[in-house]
């Protein structure tokens, strides 16, 4: 039981954190949906990773370039921004620019605590150890992913010229795949570079919520 409370519950204290200092409070369902969008994304996110990562073998890529940058970065960080402009994008409570950030975070969550599941339970049999590794880094890496990408995205909502908005709307998946790409890479190669690159990545996007929390911005 214990080991199951350590698999989800960083991904629930990050959003309980989220929600509770958003002075601009989300809808509940919407943030339930989200997060499951979140949740339901991982499926095909193994699927193409899986197909992805078979092919990159067959070439003899390394599986610290392949895993990082010819497969989970641009898929999962992919997939995110597709239900990011398809489904959050519409929601008419997406009106101020930290909801980027709130519900970003959400669909990201949602898909860190289904993989962290699969990671703890299915791939390494109930780790405790890999439970406690994950909790301080692949979940809150994928908070700073989603953050970064809710950012970019909120930039592009408020830009004004035509050139901006399609800067900061590129940015918005380019920038989450880069991160991604090289988080996993470092975490394959120098994992002390991982580490530096999340705590910066999580400064920034604490950052940036802090700023827009504080303002009664409009989208």
């Amino acid at each position: 039981m214990f080991l199951l409370f350590l698999t989800v519950a960083p991904s629930f204290f990050i959003l309980l954190y989220l929600v509770k200092s958003d002075r601009f409070p989300e809808p509940t369902e919407k943030i339930i949906k989200t997060f499951l969008w979140g949740v339901v994304i991982i499926i095909p996110a193994a699927i193409a990773n899986d197909l992805l990562i078979s092919n990159w073998s067959l070439l003899k890529i390394s599986d610290s370039v392949s895993h990082s940058f010819l497969s989970a970065g641009p898929i999962e960080e992919g997939l995110k921004f597709l239900i990011l402009t398809s489904i959050i994008s519409k929601y008419k409570d997406y009106d101020h620019p930290v909801d980027g950030i709130v519900y970003c975070v959400c669909l990201s969550q949602g898909f860190a605590s289904l993989e962290n599941i699969y990671y703890i339970y299915l791939l390494y049999g109930s780790s405790f150890e890999i439970a406690v590794l994950r909790a301080i880094t692949a979940v809150p890496a994928h908070a700073m992913f989603g953050a970064i990408m809710g950012i970019f995205y909120s930039h592009h909502l408020l830009a004004k010229k035509k050139e901006d908005k399609k800067m900061f709307f590129a940015l918005s998946i380019i920038v989450p795949i880069l991160l991604h790409s090289f988080y996993n890479y470092f975490m394959y190669t120098t994992p002390i570079l991982a580490i530096v690159l999340l705590g910066t990545g999580i400064y920034y996007s604490f950052t940036v919520f802090k700023k827009w929390n504080e303002k009664k911005i409009r989208i």
